[in-house]
Order: structure tokens, then C-alpha cells, then sequence
């Protein structure tokens, strides 16, 4: 096949807001592209036809944007400065596996997410340290996708949700300072 220009349109998969609110990230087959709320132009911020990008998120000062790609020959994370052109660099090298949504800290200093093995875990941009959090128990594709998580405004605790072994789901919380987890729901009910 001849290398050609394709339309992306049609293959969007995840979006991120910026945290003003006047650019989108948009994921679409592959590439990262950033596009204007209203009027302005589309811009791809990775332009790697030879690797996958997936799940960008912006950090909430708005200084970079991560993303998971496979150009390294593993999905790794990436960071970039979304106003300087060339800046992106890949800062983990956790080897094989699938990694899923990315959810910054407020302080824009720590990245959560969860992997194919269902460990939930937080990577600290600062210190270039990986934090195991927790682990799911029966989580596949459809679950790894949707898992969600938040952080408190001061971005000490970080909350989540995952599976019990009764096969019912409870709320967890997880403290950066003493590095513990603590279910907070009984698992009664989902």
C-alpha cells in the first residue's frame, strides 16, 4: 500500500477537554489531535503514522498532556508541552501490557490509571516513581475501559471503585501520605 492521507472523522474514540475549556483532545485512529472549541484550526500534536496514541488527557494547569503510546514498541507513557512543537517524551518504560484511561492530580504532578492486570496505580511525574495502589478482581476490556477514578482537591486521596470477591463492587480510598488503602462502602450492595 502507497502511504496516503486518510479522514479520521469516523474513528474518534476518546476526547479531553482543556482546562479552559477551548480546546478538545481528540484520539483518532492512532493520533492525537488537538481541535478548537468554536473557530481555529486542528492540530495533530503527534503525528505518528507508524505508532498508536491512545487516551490523552490534559493536565488542569493546562503545561502537558499525556498519553499512552506504542512507539517505543510498548504503550509507554508520554508526555508533551502542548505549546511546544517536538517536546514530547516518553517517561516510562514499564514494558508489555495495555494501560487504560489517565486521570491527573490537580497539582498536575501524578497520573492514575489501571492496566490490563487490573492494578490500579499512580505514577508520580516528579519523582519518576510508580505507586501500586490496588487491584481489581475480575475486570475485563469493557471494565478496564470504563474504570474511573478521582482526587481531592489537594490531591492527597484519590477514590475508585472495583470488584469484591462476592462479585459485588465497593469505594475505595487510597492516601498519597501514608501510602494505605481503605475500603470506605461495605460491599453489601454494588
Amino acid at each position: 500500500l502507497k502511504p496516503q492521507t486518510e479522514s479520521v472523522e469516523r474513528y474518534i474514540q476518546h476526547v479531553n477537554f482543556s482546562p479552559d475549556g477551548n480546546r478538545v483532545l481528540v484520539e483518532a485512529r492512532g493520533d492525537i489531535f488537538s481541535v478548537p472549541a468554536e473557530n481555529g484550526f486542528v492540530k495533530n500534536m503527534t503525528r505518528t503514522s507508524g505508532s498508536a496514541e491512545r487516551y490523552p488527557a490534559w493536565s488542569p494547569d493546562g503545561t502537558s498532556i499525556a498519553y499512552w503510546s506504542d512507539q517505543s514498541g510498548e504503550y509507554e507513557l508520554w508526555v508533551t508541552d502542548p505549546s511546544k512543537e517536538g517536546s514530547a517524551k516518553k517517561i516510562t518504560s514499564f514494558g508489555p501490557g495495555f494501560r487504560y484511561n489517565l486521570f491527573w492530580s490537580p497539582d498536575s504532578k501524578k497520573l492514575a490509571f489501571i492496566d490490563k492486570g487490573m492494578q490500579i496505580k499512580i505514577y508520580d511525574i516528579a519523582a519518576g516513581e510508580t505507586m501500586n495502589v490496588d487491584k481489581g478482581m475480575r475486570m475485563m476490556h469493557g471494565p478496564l475501559e470504563g474504570f474511573s477514578c478521582n482526587w481531592s482537591p489537594d490531591s492527597r486521596w484519590l477514590t475508585y471503585s472495583r470488584d469484591l470477591e462476592n462479585y459485588h463492587s465497593a469505594v475505595f480510598i487510597y492516601d498519597m501520605q501514608s501510602k494505605k488503602t481503605t475500603q470506605v462502602t461495605s460491599g453489601y450492595y454494588n
